[in-house]
């Protein structure tokens, strides 16, 4: 994966939610999507980086029958996936509750790989979404939309910012 660390970044927490809903039950937030963001190659890769975490223990290691079992194991005990998925999920909730009252936009920080504008087309007639991440995740995310062939919603803003670089005041 020679992608640099922002899209890195996005691309495991792609990979953390599209694990969790494909493999996790019950399911805390299915973000059926996320899987398809990564390659073949990506998803292997990160499998991989993840059993290695195992392999230093050589009785531990031996004690799964295949990759997949030991994936399984180390994945229940990840730490991430827990905190990616029940972080989207309180934010989506707490979405939908906000546009029965009325709210009209949705801006996502550090918004990485969402799919939520791809999951929610009935949310999209009412809502404006916007997704602030680095510019070069931002690129990242807009090949890897045209290489899916995945049209991009018309509701779906991208504001690029560099919040290493730039300082955000946010005023209520």
């Amino acid at each position: 994966m020679e992608e640099n660390r922002f899209a890195y970044n996005a691309l495991v927490n792609a990979y953390y939610r599209g694990y969790h809903a494909k493999h996790d039950t019950p399911k805390i937030f299915d973000d059926f999507l996320a899987y398809q963001f990564l390659t073949e190659d990506e998803r292997a890769s990160f499998d991989q980086q993840f059993v290695t975490a195992i392999q230093g223990n050589p009785a531990l290691a031996e004690s799964f029958p295949d990759q997949a079992a030991a994936l399984a194991w180390i994945m229940q005990r990840w730490t991430g996936i827990p905190l990616v998925v029940s972080r989207s999920r309180y934010a989506e909730d707490s979405l939908e509750e906000a546009v029965r009252q009325g709210v009209k936009q949705y801006v996502i920080l550090g918004a990485g790989i969402d799919t939520f504008a791809f999951r929610n087309s009935e949310m999209l007639k009412v809502l404006k979404v916007f997704e602030v991440d680095h510019p070069d995740t931002q690129d990242f995310k807009r090949r890897r939309l045209d290489e899916l062939g995945w049209e991009h919603p018309e509701q779906l803003h991208y504001v690029p910012v560099d919040f290493t670089k730039e300082r955000w005041l946010l005023c209520v």
